[in-house]
C-alpha cells in the first residue's frame, strides 16, 4: 500500500476489487457515502446488478479495515490518464487517511497503467471535495455540466 499525504494508518489496506461476494457491503458503502447530497447522485439508484456491470469495466480500489470494507474508489484508463470516480469512504473513518490511501493506490495503478495523470469531476455544490482534492495536487481544469446532472469541476493531478 502507498501511503498517503501526512501518512496512512497502518491498519489500512487497499486491494484490487477481485470480483468474490461482498457485492452487498460494496454497494451498501457506496450508497451511505452519496446518500444526503442534493440533488441525491444517481448512484443511489444504482442495484447489484448496475454495480457487478461497473466492475466488469472498471478497476475498483477498496479500502478494509479488520475486514470491513470503508473506502472505495473507481479507477478507468481514458487515453493517457486515469480517471477516478465514486470515490466513498465510510462515515466513521473519515478524515482519518482511508481517501489519502485509495488516491495512493490510484496513482499506482496510474502508473503501471503508464497513464500521465489522475483525473476526476467534483460536484460544484460540494465545495469540501473540491478543497479536498486541491490539497493533494489536484487543480481546476475545467467547469461543466451533464444533463440531468449537478455542475462540476473537472480536476486533474500530473504525476511525477
Amino acid at each position: 500500500m502507498t501511503a498517503g499525504p501526512g501518512g496512512t494508518p497502518a491498519s489500512v489496506q487497499i486491494y484490487r476489487w477481485n470480483g468474490s461476494g461482498r457485492l452487498d457491503e460494496f454497494l451498501a458503502l457506496i450508497h451511505a457515502a452519496f446518500d444526503g447530497m442534493q440533488p441525491p447522485s444517481s448512484v443511489l439508484r444504482e442495484t447489484l446488478s448496475d454495480l457487478a456491470a461497473r466492475l466488469r469495466v472498471e478497476t475498483a480500489l477498496l479500502a478494509q479495515v479488520r475486514g470491513d470494507i470503508v473506502g472505495s474508489v473507481f479507477c478507468a484508463i481514458k487515453s493517457d490518464r486515469l480517471y477516478l470516480t465514486r470515490m466513498a469512504v465510510a462515515a466513521n473513518w473519515r478524515r482519518r487517511g482511508v481517501g489519502s490511501a485509495l488516491l495512493g493506490a490510484a496513482t499506482d495503478e496510474a502508473r503501471r497503467a503508464g497513464a500521465a495523470r489522475l483525473t476526476l469531476r467534483a460536484r460544484q455544490s460540494l465545495p469540501d471535495n473540491r478543497a479536498y482534492f486541491e490539497r493533494r495536487g489536484f487543480v481546476v481544469t475545467s467547469v461543466g455540466r451533464d444533463e440531468d446532472r449537478p455542475p462540476y469541476y473537472a480536476m486533474e493531478c500530473i504525476l511525477r
